[in-house]
């Protein structure tokens, strides 16, 4: 036993030390694991809080609001922390800090107005809500309220700090903090008298507990510099306004799609086929969505060493790093598919109770199509990283079109079944044209610009 522990200090050294990308991407997704891990344990005990205190029908509904909000704020307020790596990192790596806190502030003024501009359309919009599900004035003012929480927490920006700084660990403890916070509400409620602005009035705290978590952990640290290869001397040119709008608009205009897709069905659901389907919708995509988590979880710092990679001008590291994440991706959602198929039935009685187990077949299918999209994470980190961010856009365009096209058709006929089946085909149709957009990133990677980045 003595002979092994040196063994373990010597591998845990090599872990916390080394600067293989894979290891790094490894390394930086074991703190993401760490809090989603957290999100997930606690998830399933609100979940099923949720679901058992509310009903179908009213898990249905509380989903529908919650949806809704999300699809807002993806509408109109901008998604920072990809252009904060994309443009920050070669500033960290030149050591122009001053440069960075300029970029950083920037990013926080562009969310923060596109909060405001969701907060005036969720007043306007409410109403037309509140006539179809027959709210009462609480509850639209608890819709309110969570809404203004949501939209004004500014939480991109320093979330895009944090990773741009290799602080993994900080991005990690303010995600950390939602699931605590609403299980801990959840809990509090479910002894004392839950109820649907109860749960809303939880569901906006949690934002805004982690709201300022996160910038409290940006403001712990000001500026981390990342590590230089000795021989690499790099030139910083500004992105041109042209240039970094065209970038902010492309990542929020593809991120506006995944939301629509995972969040824009349920609220579609619910409007046309009731509550109670969107409920059974909803529990299958949340436990279904797990899995998307996991997938997030290694895309992340995926995109951000990839990002590093192309800065200092490593084209043959990044398709390397590309071709293994893809590896490891794959057999990973092979084995969470035949887990899903195994375990589904179970988790679904576990969570909710039996009244719900009509939704096992919309899990599968739900599954599968967030694997699907597992199998191939790397693609859209690595379009985004060589600055092919309009491909990634695209392919995410295309299975919006087929996503509404086929709803059309499928939703009316089939129900939530239909609905399935649609994001199954979606996500098969999007992760097709994302690799064949790939494969000139693939080949023969390019940098941001042609060549002011390296000197």
């Amino acid at each position: 036993m003595e002979k092994l522990k040196p063994v373990s200090r010597n591998m845990l050294s090599k872990w916390s030390s080394s600067e293989d990308s894979l290891v790094r991407v490894f390394r930086n997704s074991s703190w993401l694991f760490s809090a989603k891990g957290v999100g997930a344990i606690l998830s399933i005990f609100y979940l099923a809080i949720l679901t058992r205190t509310l009903g179908v029908a009213g898990f249905g509904e509380f989903m529908v609001i919650v949806g809704a909000i999300q699809v807002l704020t993806a509408v109109l307020k901008l998604q920072t922390w990809q252009a904060v790596v994309q443009y920050g990192v070669p500033y960290l790596l030149a050591g122009q800090h001053q440069a960075f806190r300029k970029l950083s502030a920037q990013n926080f003024w562009i969310e923060f107005l596109g909060g405001l501009a969701a907060c005036g359309a969720l007043w306007l919009m409410l109403p037309y809500g509140a006539s179809q599900f027959g709210w009462s004035n609480t509850t639209e003012q608890a819709i309110m309220g969570y809404g203004v929480i949501v939209f004004l927490s500014v939480r991109s920006t320093p979330t895009g700090i944090l990773r741009a700084q290799d602080r993994f660990g900080g991005n990690a403890f303010g995600d950390a903090i939602i699931p605590i916070v609403r299980f801990a509400g959840a809990l509090v409620l479910f002894v004392t008298a839950p109820s649907m602005t109860g749960f809303l009035i939880v569901w906006g705290l949690s934002e805004f507990v982690s709201f300022v978590v996160m910038w409290l952990m940006v403001w712990q640290h000001h500026d981390s510099v990342h590590p230089l290869r000795d021989d690499a001397a790099i030139t910083i040119v500004p992105p041109s306004r042209q240039e970094f709008v065209a970038f902010l608009l492309f990542t929020n205009l593809a991120y506006l799609v995944s939301v629509i897709r995972e969040r824009l069905v349920v609220v579609i659901v619910g409007f046309f086929v009731g509550p109670s389907a969107a409920g059974l919708f909803r529990l299958a995509d949340q436990i279904a969505n797990s899995l998307n988590r996991l997938a997030e979880v290694f895309a992340r710092p995926l995109f951000a060493e990839l990002s590093r990679l192309f800065a200092i001008g490593q084209s043959r590291e990044s398709r390397a790093l590309f071709w293994r994440s893809l590896r490891v991706s794959a057999i990973s959602g092979g084995v969470l598919f035949i887990g899903l198929l195994l375990l589904g039935k179970n988790i679904i009685a576990l969570i909710s109770g039996p009244e719900y187990l009509a939704a096992y077949p919309i899990l599968l299918l739900l599954g599968a199509a967030t694997i699907i999209s597992l199998a191939g994470l790397g693609l859209e980190p690595l379009l985004q990283a060589a600055g092919r961010a309009r491909n990634a856009l695209i392919a995410r365009v295309a299975g919006l079109i087929a996503l509404g096209l086929l709803l059309a058709v499928f939703l009316p006929t089939f129900g939530t079944i239909g609905a399935a089946w649609v994001m199954l085909i979606s996500a098969i149709l999007t992760s097709i044209i994302l690799f064949v957009s790939s494969r000139a990133a693939i080949r023969e990677p390019q940098h941001r610009k042609p060549d002011p980045r390296i000197a």
